[in-house]
């Protein structure tokens, strides 16, 4: 018996390591394994809960690793714990989709990580998208603003070819504030997007605060912000913050987080990075292309992050696990980069 359990031990190392490095699956060289490891207990047999080992997960899973996430029981004998709004998205800003999750739990018998073929966690890619465009209509961009207006259309063909049920919003502002109610129209926010028009000074805060309004009061299963500017904010009322706003997105009034994306050009009005990475909170992202060329590859990478976008539910029985005695929990997540 002890032999057996060391041969098994030694073939899960061999499997586990079979990867080279940074992730990459030698065999496919555009597949990439992430791990995600959590704590879970269950003390009163329907109560589960999770945390996350953020130190030692990957970093290209976005993920709220400071939340726990409460699960609920299921009839007749299982608990699921419900991880909404999970991204994959590397340092240079390719989001991954999933192909598989294989499970493992650390068991003290054999001192080792023994994959669980029992326990398993599910994925789903979100279809409930809501969306809100954010969208820089100042003079400072000049003739820049007609590329802008084509990134953002292209940017909607995008979402809602991935995913045609989703809904887009937008917010255009300058020294006023315009909007348009969120729909899968593409037409209609096409042509809405059209005939944006310019103004002088950036109204940044206000207009962001808008469209987290927007997004909280929204029932959605994915919930999701997109902020371009090339300026800093001069024109929004005071009581309108980075951390008012900041404050805004970490403390929805419901239960879905809002992910927020933000992109700062770096053209003539100049942009605040500090306040634009805070508001890219949630599991978001932000970006800073140098030229309207680059800001064209942005909008399409963030097309792709927003758009793939998962649920993760771990199943389980609902046997008691005290929180003193956490059980361990590695979750191998392979992806691949989701190309449009």
């Amino acid at each position: 018996m002890k032999i057996f359990r060391i041969l098994t031990a030694i073939t899960l190392v061999l499997s586990i390591g079979a990867c080279g490095k940074n992730g990459v699956d030698p065999k496919n060289p555009k597949s990439r394994e992430f791990e995600l490891y959590i704590d879970y207990w269950n003390t009163q047999g329907n109560n589960p809960q999770i945390t996350f080992d953020a130190v030692n997960s990957s970093p290209e899973v976005k993920i709220d690793f400071s939340k726990t996430f409460a699960g609920i029981t299921v009839p007749p004998k299982y608990t699921n714990v419900v991880i909404d709004n999970v991204r994959i998205i590397d340092n240079n800003d390719v989001n991954y989709q999933i192909d598989g999750i294989t499970a493992y739990e650390f068991r003290q018998d054999i001192n080792d990580w023994k994959v669980d073929v029992e326990f398993t966690m599910n994925y789903t890619q979100v279809q409930d998208l809501m969306v809100v465009m954010v969208l820089d209509a100042s003079a400072s961009l000049g003739s820049d603003i007609d590329k802008v207006k084509q990134y953002a259309s292209n940017f909607i063909t995008k979402v809602l070819t991935q995913i045609p049920n989703a809904r887009i919003g937008i917010i255009d502002f300058s020294d006023e504030i315009h909007s348009f109610p969120p729909t899968n129209n593409k037409v209609a926010l096409q042509n809405y997007i059209a005939s944006i028009p310019q103004g002088p000074f950036t109204s940044l805060y206000e207009a962001v605060n808008m469209g987290i309004d927007i997004l909280d009061n929204a029932d959605a299963e994915g919930k999701a912000l997109l902020v371009f500017t090339d300026g800093t904010d001069n024109n929004s009322d005071p009581e309108y913050t980075p951390a008012f706003l900041l404050d805004k997105l970490n403390n929805p009034p419901s239960h879905v987080g809002i992910n927020s994306f933000t992109i700062g050009l770096n053209g003539n009005g100049g942009v605040d990075k500090p306040v634009l990475e805070d508001l890219a909170a949630n599991s978001g992202s932000a970006a800073f292309p140098n030229n309207i060329d680059e800001l064209g590859t942005v909008f399409e990478k963030f097309s792709s992050s927003i758009s793939n976008v998962y649920n993760l539910t771990y199943v389980r029985n609902q046997q008691v696990i005290p929180d003193t005695n956490k059980a361990r929990l590695r979750f191998v997540i392979k992806g691949t980069p989701k190309i449009e």
